[in-house]
């Protein structure tokens, strides 16, 4: 689809996107984190009043070599790429540094809203449903910043990998919402090797060859001002050397969030303790450099991302879970993918906090599955699905048995095989599946109180056991507070002037305690768009 097609030209953009320029106010003193560094007695003192990361380091001032851009982009993931792409397209020099060897980001799918088929008051519903799930938390003017141009950002992404080879599948999907049906699409990758990052590698190289300048190996370890701006941001060299890139225009963190920085988890997102971290190099530090800048984080609550098994096994239909040690914990109809957090913890404290698999459990399926999928998909579109993307599940992937004791010792064979940390018996699995038939055949969960339409007997073989649970949390989203035009607030809730924040790096898109799956790619979607729009946006002041 063309940007004509879109009907979103380049000259509307800024218009359309609902963003005005303001104000700016002054920053806080400027440091860098996860730097050696000497303390000043004031940052000594002040120890006590929180972690270590919130206390700014003494700032750098020798710099072995100064760049000059308008714009500085800190991050290579999508947020950061979309950012690089519209500074460029709007007449901006810019620079983008990367704390690791390459542009990297991870996921499948990226989500937009068909604004073509969507009338006004559609997209604000789409709006309302995004902030209902979101705890009524969100920002709505950040939300539908999303809604008017995730179109035309996700648009250009994926012609711009497909052209150099990295094509993407389109997967459309209706949203039902008081009383609207909502159109949306989404790029997916499933099917390519390296899935969404392939399509930020080729991005990168061609915005390289665009006139973008990219230092990987490049950390941002402080922002830099003047005048009571940010006018840079200060990176170290694979040598140690620091240097300043100044920005005549705007520093843009799109760092991602600190799902690695373990001091950072601990603090903002205690109940992320023992879910192993899906990559390394969401290290939190440009979120520190920005907060010791002035800017502040997004207050509790910080969205978790917890995912399970792969997509061929992800069947959310509420059949019998049973936990490690084969017994069943919850009401299966209590909310979709909350489990992967809220049901887990307890499992993890059982073994230390030391083995994340402990959060594991299987969820026990009967052979006539399928038959209840449309009668419960109606009753609870939004908890039911047996799709990940375009991909369905496959009970060829499942775990089999004839009988419940076959099906028992083979859920324990392959517990055993992937190391996972449960304890399991044959006869507590089967005995769990006796007392569950029992309460289905009298209609009444005097367990766990489940409503009497969801209650399915597990009988009659082949008896089905699908591995689920937490794998490992792939983010954390909950960052820097910022206004619709992604600039960064500080305590009083003042923009900073020269300071944004995209994609994960910035809050107040979502709200809940985990991360909703109703709007399969929204992450990816959200990251793409504002990068998109705040890169146009910055590189017009």
């Amino acid at each position: 689809m063309t940007k004509e097609q879109l009907g979103v030209s380049r000259r509307n953009f800024l218009k359309a996107s609902g963003i005005t320029a303001m104000g700016a106010f002054a920053v806080a003193g400027l440091t860098g984190c996860g730097q050696p560094k000497t303390a000043s007695k004031e940052t000594e003192s002040a120890a006590s009043t929180g972690p270590a990361f919130l206390q700014a380091p003494e700032p750098i001032v020798d710099f072995s070599e100064t760049k000059e851009y308008d714009v500085v982009v800190v991050g290579a993931g999508e947020s950061g790429l979309s950012a690089v792409h519209t500074a460029l397209e709007n007449g901006a020099t810019v620079a983008c540094v990367q704390n690791v060897n390459t542009a990297q980001t991870t996921g499948n799918m990226g989500a937009y809203l068909d604004i073509d088929a969507n009338d006004e008051a559609a997209l604000q519903a789409c709006v309302s449903f995004i902030n209902w799930k979101s705890d009524y938390r969100s920002d709505r003017h950040l939300v539908e910043v999303w809604a008017r141009n995730s179109q035309e950002a996700l648009t250009w992404w994926a012609e711009e990998a497909a052209a150099a080879g990295v094509e993407s599948v389109r997967h459309d999907a209706v949203l039902p919402y008081n009383g609207y049906e909502i159109a949306l699409h989404a790029n997916t990758y499933f099917h390519v090797k390296g899935n969404h990052g392939a399509a930020a590698l080729v991005i990168a190289d061609s915005l390289a060859k665009a006139g973008a300048e990219f230092f990987y190996n490049t950390p941002c370890v402080q922002l830099y001002k003047e005048d009571d701006a940010v006018k840079g941001a200060i990176c170290t060299d694979a040598d140690g050397n620091n240097i300043l890139f100044k920005a005549t225009k705007g520093v843009i963190l799109a760092c991602g969030d600190y799902s690695s920085n373990d001091e950072m988890r601990d603090y903002y997102a205690p109940d992320t303790k023992g879910f192993a971290r899906f990559v390394d190099f969401r290290d939190g530090s440009g979120l520190c450099a920005g907060i010791w800048a002035g800017a502040i984080m997004t207050p509790t609550t910080h969205t978790k991302m917890i995912h399970g098994e792969p997509a061929n096994v992800r069947l959310e239909m509420p059949f019998l879970f049973l936990d490690r040690h084969g017994n069943r914990f919850m009401d299966e109809t209590c909310c979709r993918m909350g489990y992967m957090n809220n049901f887990a913890r307890k499992y993890l404290a059982e073994v230390g906090f030391e083995d994340s698999t402990a959060a594991k459990f299987f969820s026990i399926v009967p052979s006539n599955w399928e038959s209840y999928y449309e009668e419960w998909k109606a009753a609870s579109p939004y908890d039911i699905s047996m799709y990940n993307g375009s991909n369905k599940v496959n009970p060829e992937a499942w775990i089999s048995g004839e009988t419940p004791e076959e099906l028992a010792q083979n859920m324990i064979d392959y517990a055993a095989k992937n190391e996972w940390a449960m304890d399991l018996s044959v006869d507590a699995i089967v005995a769990s599946i006796a007392r569950y038939n029992e309460l289905c055949a009298l209609g009444r969960d005097e367990d766990f109180g489940k409503d009497a339409k969801y209650l399915a007997e597990i009988n009659g073989g082949p008896y089905y056991a699908i591995p689920r649970g937490s794998n490992k949390l792939p983010a954390i989203l909950g960052g820097l507070v910022v206004n619709e035009n992604h600039q960064c607030l500080n305590e009083s809730f003042e923009p900073i002037q020269g300071l944004f924040a995209v994609g994960n790096a910035s809050g107040q898109f979502f709200g809940g305690v985990d991360y909703p799956m109703d709007i399969e790619g929204l992450s990816i979607g959200r990251a793409i768009t504002s990068g998109y729009v705040c890169g146009g946006y910055v590189a017009s002041l």
